[in-house]
């Protein structure tokens, strides 16, 4: 039997990378990680870190790509759940936000963390764009007269009550009252 090839132990280091600046930057913020405590962590010496991220902001960038994918994945299935569009944006959001609430649980620095990657905007436009455009598709379906203008509120709103309320069943039941609250009355 071989061994691994080379794309695979180069990925397997990137997600050991990855595994410890999550670890790192949870304990420590973004501001307060370093490039030498990610190292560290992660078992490897700093100019093999260096030769996969060039900086901080890159190593978070690809732990923010890395986590994305199941974000993402959880804001489908709620999207794709039972329900009218209010019933089903809710849960879509609930699902996303309570997933990450779950990924920054316990991290005295996790509001500094959400609000830190609306900072390196780039990476997350295609996830956010997807998202919203997601939203504005069902809004649009289901007769919404301004559905862009009502995803933008209604989306923002999520995203305000998930990075201020710390309590995961509070968060969610915030999310779900805005959807029915801003949704249901543009409903034909």
């Amino acid at each position: 039997m071989r061994g691994k090839s080379l794309a695979d132990r180069t990925l397997e280091k990137r997600r050991r990378i990855l595994d410890a600046a999550r670890s790192v930057m949870l304990r420590d913020g973004l501001r307060g990680a370093t490039m030498e405590g990610i190292a560290k962590a992660a078992g490897i010496a700093k100019p093999t870190l260096y030769a996969q991220f060039a900086d901080k902001d890159a190593v978070f960038v690809g732990l923010l790509e890395w986590l994305l994918g199941d974000l993402m994945a959880a804001f489908a299935a709620g999207m794709d759940s039972e329900g009218n569009a209010a019933e089903r944006i809710g849960a879509g959001l609930v699902a996303q936000y309570r997933l990450l609430a779950q990924m920054l649980e316990g991290s005295p620095h996790a509001s500094e963390l959400m609000s830190e990657h609306k900072r390196m905007g780039l990476s997350l436009a295609d996830a956010d764009a997807e998202m919203m455009n997601r939203v504005v598709a069902l809004l649009d379906q289901s007769g919404v007269a301004d559905a862009a203008g009502l995803a933008r509120v209604v989306v923002s709103a999520a995203y305000g009550i998930a990075l201020k309320v710390s309590d995961p069943d509070a968060m969610a039941d915030g999310i779900r009252l805005t959807c029915l609250r801003l949704i249901t009355p543009a409903l034909p």
